[in-house]
């Protein structure tokens, strides 16, 4: 017979608000006063309450399609032509009494939380039109390193951005994009720089729906007019020519580097072709992705990336 196991304080504390609030009727003060408590505690703990997290990071669509009929239209709302590593995206937040711990400030746990929201705002913003496409981007991997504290009632900002990715022909699968969040709070007293407190990296790879393919990042940030420099724009044209030609044929340039780099990687069946390059399209331009400009850039990161982000050994620690 295993041992009893009696309810926890807070459960007891909880039932007994229940009960308070909706059985006992000999006293009208208790019930009234409860109700005002609970009340308090909603309103102190609104992020904790169901469907806070949805409305946290969903918001960011309607926020999106504001700026862009903001700024007059979809371009003017995206990262089209721009350097990869330069495009950064700011959310803000602050600290209430749900994001806190005993020590009043922030917990370790809501940096996860919030991060969900910043790194989804990025995603928007440096490839909606992938999204657009059917492609979906799973969580891999996560770390946080803390440096200082963010204290209760403190405002803060999460500067979010890609710091590099993997080759779609290494051999090593599948290829991740890593990215990175700065939480930073206002300058110290006379400081100009604000003070970090903690840098989160996330790796991530990308799906198409429907298929089991890993479709490249360099692939997916090109099919979202992402550039080799500053102001060249081949890319995006690009992408607009796969518009036209229909939905099809955008999923079909998606599977196809996809395909390539599951060849590589030995996930390829050896009997199976790759997908058939569409009439009026040449190899070269199905199988380049547009991002050599960068290509320095990316290999220097990515053994920062690597350091911090290559958790593949710790299987079998």
């Amino acid at each position: 017979m295993g041992l009893l196991h009696l309810p926890s304080p807070s459960t007891v504390a909880v039932g007994a608000g229940v009960w308070a609030l909706f059985v006992a009727d000999s006293s009208r003060l208790a019930p009234s006063l409860l109700k005002k408590l609970l009340a308090v505690l909603l309103v102190l703990n609104w992020k904790n309450l169901p469907g806070a997290w949805h409305l946290q990071v969903w918001k960011t669509v309607p926020e999106w399609w504001a700026r862009a009929w903001h700024r007059g239209g979809e371009e003017k709302a995206l990262a089209i032509a721009q350097d990869p590593f330069a495009v950064k995206s700011i959310t803000k937040g602050k600290v209430t009494l749900g994001d806190a711990d005993y020590n009043m400030h922030m917990s370790n746990s809501t940096y996860a939380r919030v991060s969900d929201a910043a790194r989804f705002r990025m995603m928007l913003e440096l490839i909606g039109p992938a999204f657009a496409a059917g492609v979906w981007s799973p969580l891999g991997a996560t770390s946080f390193s803390f440096y200082r504290e963010i204290p209760l009632g403190a405002a803060y900002e999460m500067e979010t951005r890609v710091l590099s990715w993997d080759d779609k022909w290494a051999s090593l699968p599948p290829p991740f994009m890593y990215c990175i969040t700065r939480f930073t709070t206002a300058p110290k007293r006379g400081q100009t720089e604000r003070t970090l407190c903690c840098v989160a990296l996330f790796r991530l790879c990308f799906k198409l729906r429907g298929s089991r393919l890993t479709i490249p990042p360099s692939r997916v940030l090109s099919l979202s007019g992402l550039a080799s420099s500053n102001g060249d724009r081949t890319n995006w044209e690009r992408t607009l020519r796969l518009r036209a030609a229909g939905p099809k044929i955008v999923r079909k340039w998606l599977e196809y580097g996809g395909a390539v780099a599951a060849r590589r990687q030995g996930k390829w069946p050896a009997e199976k072709e790759l997908p058939a390059v569409p009439e009026g399209w040449t190899l070269e331009e199905w199988e380049k992705d547009g991002l050599e400009g960068v290509e320095e850039k990316r290999v220097e990161k990515l053994v920062v990336a690597r350091r911090y982000g290559d958790t593949e050994e710790w299987k079998d620690l």
